[in-house]
């Protein structure tokens, strides 16, 4: 595990919920990237940037509901089954990706490698990127908080992609849980992900699909994500 990657990524998800060009431009470039560009409408937003080694990186923002994007909740609560792919994800995720990814695809020259980060609705979109870009051409993908709206079967059927994400819980984060009670939307990734916990740079590894969900909805804050990365990248802990 590489924490100060994992760190940076979660960064770059926290940024991605900046609404105004300029505000994401400035964020992104205090990171170190290059800003490339945003693209937004109404249940999307995300941001494509260059790091110091010239890697490209899409990082899709979570539900926007602050900034009254509504549309962005209509999503999360889209719990009907889509076919694509290989496998089964909701509605409210599928919806729109096309478009942002023909987007993506146009923007980065031909050939080049997208790594893919996210957080809420961001990070189960990151999780259903080989839906919509060749295996050969994805990076690593950083998930955090991701709720479940994606079933085993396509997982299965993206087993290679499954193998090089990264996936991190969060203490007993609510929002990461839904949907509660719906049997058909109740998987995770089949890897072990990261559960951080309350205590500075403590954590643990967990399979996914084991992590007993929570009630607890501040633990679902993106800022609370990152302090947590960041506490664990800053402590020593081997990658």
């Amino acid at each position: 595990m590489d924490w100060s990657a994992a760190t940076l990524a979660c960064k770059r998800s926290n940024a991605a919920y900046l609404i105004p060009e300029a505000d994401s431009r400035s964020a992104f470039e205090a990171l170190g990237d290059t800003w490339i560009g945003q693209y937004a409408n109404a249940s999307h937003q995300a941001v494509l940037s260059a790091d110091s080694a010239g890697e490209t990186h899409l990082s899709i923002s979570g539900t926007r509901a602050g900034s009254l994007k509504l549309m962005d909740v209509f999503a999360d609560v889209s719990l009907e089954p889509v076919k694509i792919a290989g496998g089964t994800i909701t509605q409210g995720v599928v919806e729109g990706m096309q478009q942002m990814w023909d987007w993506v695809l146009a923007t980065v020259p031909a050939g080049d490698v997208v790594n893919v980060n996210g957080h809420s609705l961001g990070g189960i979109r990151a999780q259903a990127s080989p839906a919509f870009i060749d295996a050969a051409r994805l990076g690593t993908i950083h998930s955090f908080a991701a709720p479940k709206f994606i079933a085993a079967d396509f997982f299965a059927a993206h087993a290679d992609v499954v193998a090089r994400m990264v996936c991190v819980l969060n203490g007993e984060d609510g929002w990461c849980s839904w949907p509660w009670f719906d049997d058909r939307w109740q998987t995770r990734p089949p890897i072990d992900h990261v559960w951080l916990k309350a205590n500075p740079g403590a954590f643990t590894m967990i399979p996914g699909p084991q992590w007993p969900n929570g009630w607890v909805f501040a633990d679902h804050d993106v800022d609370r994500y990152q302090a947590r990365l960041q506490a664990i990248a800053g402590s020593g802990v081997p990658a």
